[in-house]
């Protein structure tokens, strides 16, 4: 009984200890200040249900010209205002007020699946208008500093340049056939892309494309073409809505503005067969050719220029292969390989949980770090960036000029004035001793000899040597020295034989 008292006394110990850690990883998400608020809904009953269910599928309708208000107070931390729209915001506005009611901002949204706005710290209200017409609002939430929880993200504005594009066709190709790429490149090596999905199916799938994109560490802004998913099984007539020649524009004019020298790509095959897939597959080659080609879409040519993609790599495609590592730990993702980040984000597709796939490596069917570059205007290499271009980079900084120097006039030379003539003397002046030396005389060290100058063998950084006089006085005095000294050690030592016979 006593030895179990001992360890349950040890089991809470350890808890206790262990309690900061566990309130340290709570502490990392940013907590939800929704009810700490003061929501007007305009009137509209049914509002604050359907907006806080946390589902994308139900949503509330406010028509044109309806407004919604918040307002919370000084001790509410408030650092998120977050919106999830199940049809993109378009004419929507956003004024924040601080506690007196001055006006801090004033904008109008920008068109995209949720809304995060880091609100000011002084900020105390916000309303949410419709301005000219009627806004579908899924879910509407403040939170505190921290991670945001699905599905808000703190996405960063695309860039103008980017250093590689990732083309599913569907959300979630991204992640089982593609998303090596993203994990390694994007969040591990820190080289610029995003991922374009080519079709978005309903506004469920487009909510997990961006969990799933975010879980693999993607932080740029997804980019959306709009195109339909249509069914393998579906008619000739229903298939013909999803037209070729548009996913070829769509793609030429995506090389054209982002610039990326590397592209990544779903299978030739499609990869199950998906008739989708291989037109994506098909489309991506050949916007490679004319994303390059001046006579190709002129409107796009005007706004972006041409551009070269460097390589197109493809899904599964046999030659050049590129096998990515999906079994290092990366540090972006605190030691987690690149197969269980992909594990992770696939989850984020709850909707297609149900089809039986898996994300696969290194082998099986459809192993998600398997490429090989089917276009190119370098060697393929053993990297996806090996052999490209610096300059083509979007980490490029171009090498700053030296300053150029600014001419300055030079003065003219002041003439030197006229000498006045010495008049001549009537005597010679006494000549100078030549014993005395003159200011430019040099004056040696007593003690090296002018006449030791390094001879012509010596080298001339080597310092001369130092030689002595022999002077007689000098030796007569040496040799005496030397005489006494062999006297006294001669005589030491039959003093000290005498001792010993004694």
């Amino acid at each position: 009984m006593k030895l179990l008292k001992r360890y349950i006394i040890l089991i809470l110990s350890a808890l206790l200890l262990a309690a900061p850690l566990f309130s340290y990883a709570d502490s990392k998400g940013a907590k939800n200040l929704t009810d700490k608020c003061t929501i007007d809904y305009g009137g509209v009953k049914t509002a604050k249900t359907r907006v806080t269910d946390n589902k994308v599928k139900t949503y509330q309708i406010f028509q044109a010209g309806a407004q919604i208000k918040l307002s919370w107070k000084d001790n509410v931390p408030a650092h998120y205002l977050c919106m999830q729209w199940y049809e993109f915001p378009e004419s929507i506005a956003l004024r924040l007020y601080d506690a007196g009611g001055e006006e801090l901002f004033s904008g109008m949204l920008e068109k995209r699946p949720e809304t995060v706005i880091v609100l000011p710290e002084n900020a105390r209200s916000a309303v949410i208008e419709a301005v000219d017409r009627e806004m579908k609002l899924s879910k509407l939430a403040v939170y505190g500093e921290g991670e945001l929880p699905d599905p808000f993200h703190e996405w960063k504005d695309t860039p103008g340049k980017l250093d590689y594009l990732v083309i599913a066709t569907h959300p979630d190709d991204d992640v089982l056939f593609l998303g090596s790429a993203v994990s390694i490149y994007g969040a591990e090596r820190g080289y610029k892309g995003s991922i374009v999905y080519v079709t978005s199916g309903t506004r469920q799938r487009v909510s997990e494309a961006e969990n799933g994109a975010w879980a693999l560490g993607l932080r740029y802004d997804p980019i959306f073409l709009w195109f339909p998913d249509i069914e393998p099984s579906a008619s000739t007539k229903k298939k013909s809505e999803f037209v070729y020649e548009d996913l070829l524009l769509s793609f030429v004019r995506l090389y054209r503005q982002y610039k990326p020298p590397v592209v990544f790509a779903q299978d030739v095959n499609g990869e199950y067969g998906h008739w989708q897939h291989k037109l994506t597959s098909k489309a991506s080659v050949e916007a490679f050719a004319l994303a390059a080609d001046p006579e190709y879409d002129p409107e796009s040519l005007e706004q972006f220029g041409v551009w070269q993609v460097q390589k197109v790599y493809l899904h599964l495609y046999k030659e050049n292969v590129l096998k990515l590592d999906a079994n290092s730990p990366l540090e972006f993702f605190g030691g987690t390989d690149a197969w269980n980040v992909a594990r992770i984000a696939y989850k984020k597709h709850e909707s297609q949980q149900k089809y039986g796939f898996a994300v696969e490596r290194n082998k099986g069917s459809y192993p998600f770090n398997l490429f090989g570059m089917i276009k190119g205007t370098v060697e393929a290499g053993s990297d996806a960036f090996d052999n490209i271009d610096e300059t083509l980079l979007s980490s490029y900084v171009p090498p700053t000029p030296p300053p150029t120097p600014v001419p300055t006039d030079t003065p003219a030379p002041t003439p030197d004035p006229t000498p006045t003539p010495s008049p001549v003397p009537t005597q010679s002046p006494s000549p100078v001793p030549t014993s005395v030396p003159t200011e430019e005389a040099v004056v040696l060290p007593a003690e090296i000899s002018a006449t030791e100058s390094p001879s012509e063998e010596q080298s001339p950084t080597e310092p001369a040597r130092k030689s002595f006089s022999a002077n007689p006085v000098t030796i007569i005095a040496v040799a005496l020295g030397a005489v006494v000294a062999a006297v006294l050690i001669i005589s030491g030592i039959i003093l000290m034989k005498k001792k010993r016979s004694s």
